[in-house]
């Protein structure tokens, strides 16, 4: 595998191509219409009110892009910054009970201690240490979820998936960068055919972000600072750059953390808690359908950024207008567009290993499975695994 280093300052408009601005326009609908919509659930859940959870997405789209177009020039690397999604799910379940405030002194807590831990170089040289067909093999254990459920969405519309299964083959025969846009194109005409949606009129408003002051709490801080920090770390951080090395590039790790650690605490004070290193959509805009040159496909990374500010000013109207599309039309077009991305993690993992290795298939089943020990998920525990029984196959054949 190629590594991609920082090269000079190149022109992005000569960089770019239209396959690129697609591929991070995908990126941000995939996000949009996934984990962005789960900030109901932890409103919903702590009784915030509908003002505060627009401030919550207008601050993770706005601090996210920009973190991410900053990256991704810098670096000339495929960037792509997000708040940590595990960090919803907790917060499902901690943040009732705890004033909004103080979960906002939380937030801003934690965004302070991934800044501490990008300028901790043991931390810093272990990310970078992780072997690459292990890095795949957890790569492959995020993205091939989304491809189970693009095939239960086909047993529940066959119709309309199938139509853009066919459609993604077709175009990768004859024209394989417009592919994920043909499926795209084809969801939404197969949708209104099939009367799978139901447009309304969506008003067009700017979303206004709400200033929180912080207050800060021992309670707060130990059951939401500590654990919002481990969870944007093991899982967001680690398969984050764990995508971008199977991909062939590998940003210092350092200067990642501090400017996702500096973003958090800018959006802290209007409500979002960390962001953090992209995984899964980081996918679509690192791998070959968002630039035939990889030296190129920073630029995905850059529109991605682009089309997230736009969406944030915008986040009501645009999660209006994402409801019309059907859930399996999405679905599909998730699966769809990460296809291409599992094969390559799949072939990395088991294909960089020493014949009889079973690192990268207990980093494949450990973070499928699951398993959620000690509030950590089961990314975490997967590369942990793998990278045990690694060490354990080189001891024993070094002896």
């Amino acid at each position: 595998m190629t590594t991609l280093t920082a090269r000079p300052a190149a022109s992005f408009w000569r960089d770019s191509h239209p396959s690129a601005l697609l591929s991070g326009l995908i990126a941000v609908i995939i996000g949009w219409a996934g984990p962005n919509v789960l900030i109901y659930s932890v409103a919903q859940a702590a009784h915030l009110s509908v003002g505060t959870a627009m401030s919550w997405l207008w601050a993770h789209a706005i601090f996210t892009g920009v973190t991410g177009i900053l990256l991704s020039l810098r670096f000339r690397m495929p960037i792509l910054s997000t708040w940590s999604t595990p960090g919803i799910a907790l917060l499902v379940t901690a943040l009732p009970g705890i004033p909004f405030p103080e979960a906002v002194g939380a937030f801003l807590t934690s965004g302070l201690l991934v800044i501490l831990l990008g300028t901790f170089p043991p931390l810093t040289r272990a990310l970078q240490a992780i072997p690459a067909p292990l890095a795949a093999a957890l790569n492959a254990a995020i993205l091939l979820p989304f491809g189970f459920r693009a095939l239960q969405a086909f047993g529940e519309t066959p119709a309309l998936v199938g139509a853009m299964i066919v459609t993604y083959f077709v175009l990768r025969q004859v024209a394989p960068r417009w592919a994920v846009a043909g499926v795209l194109v084809t969801g939404v005409l197969v949708s209104a055919a099939l009367n799978l949606w139901h447009p309304t009129p969506a008003p067009l408003a700017l979303t206004r972000p709400e200033l929180v002051l912080p207050q800060f709490s021992l309670h707060a801080t130990l059951n939401l600072a500590l654990p919002l920090t481990l969870l944007a770390f093991t899982g967001q951080f680690v398969p984050g750059f764990g995508v971008l090395k199977v991909n062939g590039y590998e940003p210092a790790p350092g200067p990642v953390l501090r400017a996702c650690g500096v973003a958090s605490v800018g959006a802290a004070f209007l409500g979002c808690h960390n962001l953090t290193l992209g995984a899964l959509l980081a996918n679509i805009v690192s791998g070959p359908e968002a630039h035939p040159e990889p030296a190129r496909r920073y630029t995905a990374a850059v529109w991605a950024g682009v089309f997230n500010i736009a969406v944030g000013l915008f986040a009501g109207t645009v999660l209006h207008l994402l409801g019309i599309l059907p859930a399996q039309a999405l679905a599909a077009l998730a699966g769809l567009a990460l296809l291409a991305a599992m094969g390559s993690s799949l072939q990395g993992a088991f294909q960089g290993m020493q014949a009889g290795s079973l690192a990268a298939p207990v980093v494949l089943l450990v973070a499928l499975s699951g398993v959620s020990l000690l509030g950590i998920g089961a990314a975490f525990w997967g590369i942990l695994a793998g990278l045990v029984v690694h060490a354990v196959e080189t001891r024993t054949k070094a002896a």
